[in-house]
């Protein structure tokens, strides 16, 4: 085989030529591969003559809502790991210590 018709893996392009079409009462673009977004929903800005595309911050809340559910095992192991941290104090309890550590504006 010729080195130059070898497959190689392509360059990852920073610009394309693609297609706008109608979509409902908007307008659609057609994104190519290279540029397609791992998110559902994108935020759009217009910078001078241009509209610029972003992936729209995802919520902690959003991505463990798209997370597939648990299987028993797995629930089951997530039960014992929070049971663990339930024998823990609560965070706005104080921490009982022989040595500890001076409030505001006191002196040790």
């Amino acid at each position: 085989m010729n080195p130059s018709t070898t497959p190689t893996s392509a360059p990852k392009r920073n610009r394309a030529e693609t297609t706008v079409f109608q979509s409902g009462n908007g307008q659609a673009v057609r994104i190519p591969k290279e540029f397609q977004f791992s998110t559902k929903h994108v935020e759009i800005r217009r910078e001078g003559r241009s509209l610029v595309l972003r992936p729209v911050a995802t919520t902690a809340a959003e991505a463990l809502a798209e997370l597939p559910p648990l299987s028993e095992e797995e629930a089951f192991d997530l039960d014992q790991a929070m049971d663990a941290l339930n024998d823990l104090p609560p965070l706005d309890e104080p921490i009982h210590s022989e040595h500890p550590l001076p409030r505001r504006g006191q002196r040790r």
